[in-house]
């Protein structure tokens, strides 16, 4: 994933010195946008496979459904079950229910955003590019903005896969 966010960050600076006004500058920017949702997916798709390797073929506007639903209740359910069975207290269990909701929330959160701009980017050319001092921008999102999606859900994801090997889910 890394090789592909230094791949959106080039494309981003080319676009910007093309400027405005250039066919190829809009290109270059929307596959800028476009290789920073990758990056981002990736690093979700990885959470997934460690969770539930048939979950690796999960459409891509279905993933944010299936972490904020399919993984909270598998991790809810495991940590009742080892609440019942004395392997877990309450209060852990608790915590690491709520910690799961919030990761798992701010995932889908920012998929849902970056989904509908890699959209724009790749089947919307009346949705410009639009240039300005800060750099490039597509439906109001700016570049700065998706180069951060990478690293929010790579925070989440570690939360996640720490909670999972606690339980037991992952090795």
């Amino acid at each position: 994933m890394a090789g592909l966010r230094s791949v959106a960050e080039h494309l981003s600076v080319h676009a910007k010195v093309l400027g405005s006004g250039d066919a190829e500058a809009d290109a270059f920017g929307r596959s800028a946008f476009n290789r920073h949702y990758y990056s981002t997916f990736l690093t979700v798709r990885e959470l997934l496979v460690a969770i539930d390797i048939a979950w690796a073929k999960t459409p891509h506007a279905e993933i944010p459904e299936r972490i904020e639903k399919n993984l909270i209740a598998r991790i809810k359910d495991t940590a009742k079950r080892q609440v019942r069975d004395g392997a877990l207290g309450a209060g852990r269990s608790s915590a690491i229910v709520g910690q799961s909701i919030s990761a798992a929330t701010e995932i889908a959160s920012v998929l849902k955003s970056a989904y509908t701009i890699r959209v724009a980017a790749d089947y919307e050319p009346s949705h410009k590019i639009v240039f300005g001092a800060s750099g490039i921008e597509l439906d109001s999102c700016s570049i700065g903005e998706a180069s951060s999606w990478y690293v929010r859900v790579e925070r989440e994801k570690w939360k996640l896969i720490a909670i999972s090997k606690e339980l037991g889910l992952v090795s």
